[in-house]
């Protein structure tokens, strides 16, 4: 299934999708710059990064693509508040959103010690509902089905499942995806892949 699956291209340079067509869909991290590797996904979760500043960074100027381009936000941040980064987000012109980086490339007892703390899957479901609710359009990267009903729930427009998702999530991900607007992707190899 994973090959039929259409993957969702990472950018990370808005200006290098200037002028695509309308429909095609984008997730836009500027953090991953540099991360082509197949680890891109836990990579870019690490304190050195700062996702968020960099991509509020890079949209002060605005955003100025026709296509579908979905803010990478990393909810996971513990120093600006969601509201903070959505009011910031639709200053610049983008209403679009998706919890990347996301925990969903964590597992083991470094995922259950975040859970713990707060800083896991409700955290990111949460950055979802408030964006929705403030008229935002978002993506969800889940890693399981009950994430993804909670985020179907709250009205997201697609899905997007986690790269470690096997045969049997991917097949309950994609009968779900039927209910959004943009339906099921999955996370690429590599920054930049297809």
């Amino acid at each position: 299934m994973p090959s039929t699956l259409p993957s969702i291209p990472i950018v990370t340079d808005l200006a290098a999708i200037a002028g695509e067509e309308p429909q095609s869909v984008r997730l836009y991290c500027p953090s991953c710059e540099g991360l082509d590797g197949s680890a891109y996904d836990s990579l870019v979760l690490l304190p050195i990064h700062d996702a968020n500043e960099r991509l509020l960074a890079e949209l002060r100027n605005g955003v100025r693509s026709e296509a579908q381009v979905f803010a990478g936000v990393f909810a996971l941040d513990p120093f600006r508040r969601h509201v903070d980064i959505l009011k910031a987000l639709k200053a610049a012109g983008c209403h679009r959103v998706v919890n990347f980086p996301s925990v969903t490339a964590i597992d083991g007892e470094m995922r259950v010690s975040l859970e713990d703390f707060g800083y896991g899957v409700t955290a990111e479901i949460n950055l979802l509902r408030t964006a929705v609710a403030k008229g935002f359009s978002a993506l969800a990267v889940v890693d399981s089905l009950g994430m993804a009903q909670e985020a179907v729930a709250i009205g997201v427009s697609g899905l997007i499942a986690a790269r470690h998702a096997n045969d049997a999530m991917l097949a309950d991900l994609l009968e779900l995806a039927h209910e959004t607007s943009l339906g099921l992707f999955r996370l690429p190899d590599a920054v930049g892949g297809t």
